[in-house]
Parts: C-alpha cells; structure tokens; sequence
C-alpha cells in the first residue's frame, strides 16, 4: 500500500501575502506578528491537533490593528486538518465467502462476529508491543503490510464493523497466533478519481478471490471458518496516492490463527501438484464470483468464465495420465463437469435474476463434487469438512 507522505513533508502551504499599503503623509507602524499565530504554525508542524486548536485561536483572537499572522494561522489550520485527514487510512471491510458444495461446510458469514480476542497491552522500550496474552509483536503501518505478514488489527478483527477504520497493526510471528495473514496486494487502476468505496469493495471482493489459490494452492486447505478481509483505500487518502489493496485471511468472528496458511510445493508430490494444476483455474473461477449488488450482467460474465473453466478442467482431466487407482473416478468427475457445463452456458444467457440463481445452482449440484472429495482423499488432499 503506497504510503502517503505525512503533510509536513512537504513545502508548506503558501502564506498569503499581506495586501500593499498605499502611501500615507506617515508610515504606519510595523505590525507585529501574532505569537500565537506562529506557534499554530510550528505546532502544526511537530504535532498536529494542538497545530489546529491554536490555528482556530489565533484567527479568533487575531487584533488585525496590532497584529499580523493570519496567513499563518491559515497555514496551520490547513495543515493540520490535512493530517487528520490521513488518520481515514483505510477501510478494512469483510466480504461474503459463499461455499459452493455441500461438501465444503456451506456458507459463511457475511460480517466478522462480536467477540474481541485481544486484551489491551503495553508498549515495550524496543517498540514493540505485547498484547494481553503475552504474544509480542512490532506496531505497522497498515501502509507497509507485506504479503506473508501475520499480524492482529488494530481493534481486533471481532469487533470492528463493515467500512470500520484502522491506521495500525501489531505485526506477529506466523509460527504464533495471530488474527490475520496478508496474503496479496492488488493495484488500483484506471481511476483518475477516487471510485468509491462501493467500486473498491467489489474490486477487492473480485482480485483478492482470484489471488487465494496462488498463496495457498490448494484452496480445500483453508479452514472452514476463515474468511477474506480487505484494506483498501479511503477518499482521504486516495488523494495522497494511496492506491492499494492489501488482502489478508481472518478467521470469522475474530478467533486466532496458528501457523501459516500459505502453500508449500515441496510437501507435495507430482500426483497432488499435477492434480492442483489441472483444476486451480477452476478454483480461481469460484472465488472470483461476484456481489449480488454488482448486477445481474457482471454475475452473467462471471458464469460464462466459469463454463470456459469448466471446460477447460473437463478436456485437461480426460487428456492427463493418472494413477490407476483413481482413473474411473477421474473420468467421472470429467463427465460431471461436462454435465454442469451447460447450467453455466444457461446462466450465463440467462434473462433474469431467479432464472440465473436456478441455472448457478445446478451447476453446483451437476458439479461432481462428491467424486472430486474421493479423489483428493486418496492422492492425500484436503477434503474439506
């Protein structure tokens, strides 16, 4: 997430310039500066919300017989109402993750739970931070979350609500437990102004879906209860250039995590990673499916990627060589596949919204899954559950 620079990091705003005096028979004497309009000033500076109350005095109090300072006092109202500005980082906002087969624990909650698991903590000398259960960790910039980082929120992921705020993190070893897990960052393009929470929710519902895979390859080896959060940027700080999403892992209602959730192709073998492979695009299809309130033309496009994925996985299924022992049943899922294919061609063509819902829903049922559970268990696959 780029990170803004702080508004003191820059030139100062301009000072508007006094207006000229006309000539006069006697010079006027020479206005002195308000102190209190300076020190608003430097206060705005080194700390910021004692830079705005002095700022508001000073403009108050200003003596403009006696006094000059008020592009001064100006200038630190604007400063330091542009820092506050930028404590509206970002917005973490949890989406909906919608199983797609019975077999798979069906559906998830749409909103993190009440329900706090961190104890308020103190701040050690080294800076870093340990919380009410003796885990230590270092304060982050929700700024410079990297991908592989397991961290707690701020107010913890229990309690904050939808479109909540956050500016920091306690980062903590991943071996520990922890609430959350970045696991992507995702770019925010082609918006020369801020779109809108509304457009960069479904963006991070739609990219972070996509990116699950990559980090885990294999989809079926999260646990049931852990859903997708986002961070993404608000107006204040889309203006300071912030223009990334950062995704990470939670588990629903603010439970802890132990250990990483990312894969590792060395513990596989050539069967399991072949076999992930061949059905990850698909995989990648399901997590990319759109927000009811994205409209029923993006969820139409959605399926019709689906039966591309569908057919895909089909042909590659029936054209690998597999281990004999799962041979038929490989050649069943494949027949499944071509089965649900033409639910997902209706959906995709599909006139109205119920007449969709239908045709998505037997494309789930037509799907095969219960062959898909019997080949993972005997290649040593999660199967869910």
């Amino acid at each position: 997430m780029t990170t803004p620079q702080p508004p003191h990091g820059g030139a100062l705003p301009p000072v508007p310039r006094l207006a000229p005096v006309p000539p006069a028979p006697a010079p006027p004497p020479e206005l002195r500066y308000s102190g209190l309009a300076v020190g608003s000033l430097i206060a705005a500076v080194v700390f910021f919300p004692a830079g705005l109350v002095l700022g508001i005095l000073a403009l108050a109090g200003l003596d403009r017989r006696t006094e000059r300072g008020k592009g001064l006092a100006v200038a630190a109202v604007a400063i330091a109402s542009t820092a506050i500005l930028t404590l509206a980082v970002v917005i973490p906002a949890v989406a909906t993750r919608e199983d797609h087969d019975a077999g798979r624990g069906g559906d998830a909650s749409a909103h993190a739970q009440p329900g706090d698991i961190r104890a308020p903590g103190g701040e050690q000398e080294d800076g870093r931070q340990e919380d009410g259960q003796g885990r230590e960790g270092t304060d982050l910039s929700v700024f410079d979350i990297a991908v592989g980082d397991c961290f707690d929120s701020g107010s913890g992921l229990g309690t904050f609500d939808e479109g909540a705020e956050e500016l920091t993190v306690t980062r903590l070893p991943c071996e520990g437990p922890h609430e959350a897990e970045a696991f992507a960052a995702v770019q925010v393009e082609g918006h020369d102004a801020f779109p809108g929470d509304d457009e960069l929710f479904a963006l991070a519902y739609r990219e972070c879906g996509a990116r699950v895979q990559g980090y885990v390859l294999d989809s079926w080896a999260l646990p049931l209860d852990v859903q997708l959060y986002y961070y993404y940027p608000g107006a204040a700080t889309w203006r300071l250039g912030d223009r990334e999403i950062i995704c990470f892992f939670g588990q629903s209602g603010g439970g802890a995590l132990t250990g990483t959730l990312r894969g590792d192709a060395a513990a596989m073998d050539a069967d399991q990673l072949r076999y992930l492979e061949v059905t990850t695009p698909l995989e990648v299809a399901i997590w990319g499916e759109p927000l009811p309130e994205e409209g029923l033309d993006a969820r139409r496009e959605w399926a019709g990627r689906m039966a591309d994925s569908v057919g895909q996985e089909a042909g590659e299924l029936t054209a690998e060589s597999w281990p004999r022992e799962i041979e038929p049943l490989v050649a069943e899922l494949a027949e499944a596949r071509l089965t649900s294919l033409a639910h997902w061609n209706d959906a995709a063509g599909a006139g109205d919204e119920g007449a969709f819902v239908r045709h998505v829903e037997a494309g789930y049922d037509a799907m095969g899954i219960d062959s898909e559970i019997e080949i993972r268990g005997i290649l040593g696959l999660p199967v869910g559950g």
